[in-house]
């Protein structure tokens, strides 16, 4: 894999204009704050920045940068807290796919029926979910994100795949055509 310099050739704007909104839309997962979100992007491309002239071999990318923003969102969330900035929730982030769900064009009752079914996921599988089906990532992405085994990540989609497929009465494979 290339280094930074060789990936980017001094193109330090687009990669920041490529992951802001990805960023921003991923870390409206875990809170509201949007200045917090914001703040955390910014942490997460000045530390991008600072190690440019470093010959770190990276080999998946978006992983790794989806991972330095997870880590720096949630310490920077843990650290609001602390200061009492933010109302205390718990722990495990959560995920409102239904967004998405919503838009889609799709009937009343299937779109109760699909949000009814997410809210009895975990957040961990949630979160699966979204990085997999929203943001395209691959298994072994995933697994780098969330900081576990890619074996890890697949029995949680297998199980959060099979959860919805037994709530819901609708085929998975058309859930997830609505889910686009």
């Amino acid at each position: 894999m290339k280094n930074f310099e060789e990936r980017y050739s001094g193109d330090y704007e687009s990669l920041y204009t490529g992951y802001f909104k990805k960023f921003f839309n991923y870390g409206r997962k875990f809170t509201e704050d949007n200045s917090l979100i914001e703040d955390s992007i910014q942490e997460v491309f000045l530390d991008i920045w600072n190690k440019q002239n470093t010959h770190i071999v990276i080999d998946s990318p978006t992983a790794y940068y989806f991972a330095a923003f997870r880590y720096t969102l949630f310490k920077n969330i843990k650290l609001q807290r602390r200061m009492g900035g933010l109302g205390q929730r718990d722990d495990e982030p959560v995920f409102s796919i239904e967004q998405r769900i919503i838009s889609s064009e799709i009937s009343e009752e299937r779109r109760q029926k699909v949000q009814l079914a997410l809210t009895i996921l975990t957040s961990r599988q949630r979160e699966v979910i979204f990085l997999r089906f929203f943001e395209g990532m691959s298994y072994e992405q995933i697994a780098g994100v969330l900081g576990i085994t890619t074996k890890a990540t697949y029995k949680i989609m297998y199980r959060s795949l099979s959860r919805l497929k037994e709530v819901l009465i609708i085929p998975i494979f058309i859930m997830f055509f609505f889910l686009d």
